[in-house]
């Protein structure tokens, strides 16, 4: 079985990362949600999450894990950072403000965030692909792509207008699909 610790930092943020990317650019792959259509497409990407975590495979159930505690650990830190904010002193906590000043309240990219989600994730599966059991690779691009999937077929969409027929996954979504398909190998 391979193990999280079996990456260098750098990787192991790749392969956390990117089922999160996918989520989001699962999301925007259609261009700005509504908050109907966003709500339930996040409900659907925080069930496939959830799944995850009693995952057959035991390398997908460790990243999910990883990926929650990982969630909850910047909770912890951000809720500090309130209580007492003089703890984020330094460069780096300067950056993230900087960073997060600079970005609070601006509309997301939908092609830029689909992009990052399927270069990240070609990423991840290349590193699993000369390190990890073919095993774990394959049950995490599996895990990837449903949920990209599940997400795309959360909310029915209307293409073309207000008298067009509602179709499950919109173009957008399906392009997306196909990108991260072709970026796992497949």
């Amino acid at each position: 079985m391979t193990n999280l610790s079996d990456f260098s930092d750098n990787e192991l943020a790749q392969i956390l990362d990117a089922p999160g990317a996918v989520l989001k650019g699962a999301t925007l792959a259609d261009g700005q949600p509504g908050a109907i259509q966003f709500f339930k497409e996040m409900a659907s990407g925080a069930k496939v999450f959830r799944e995850a975590q009693e995952h057959e495979n035991d390398f997908v159930r460790e990243v999910a894990v990883a990926m929650r505690a990982r969630l909850g650990e910047q909770d912890a830190a951000e809720a500090e950072a309130a209580r007492n904010p003089a703890s984020q002193v330094g460069v780096a906590a300067a950056a993230a403000a900087t960073e997060r000043a600079a970005t609070e309240g601006t509309r997301p990219d939908p092609e830029g965030e689909t992009a990052r989600a399927v270069e990240l994730t070609g990423a991840s599966v290349k590193v699993l692909r000369e390190r990890a059991d073919a095993a774990d690779v394959e049950a995490y691009a599996d895990w990837i792509l449903r949920i990209a999937e599940e997400v795309a077929e959360a909310a029915g969409t209307k293409e073309g207008g207000f008298f067009s027929k509602r179709v499950l996954v919109t173009a957008g979504e399906r392009d997306f699909i196909d990108r991260l398909t072709a970026a796992v190998g497949r």
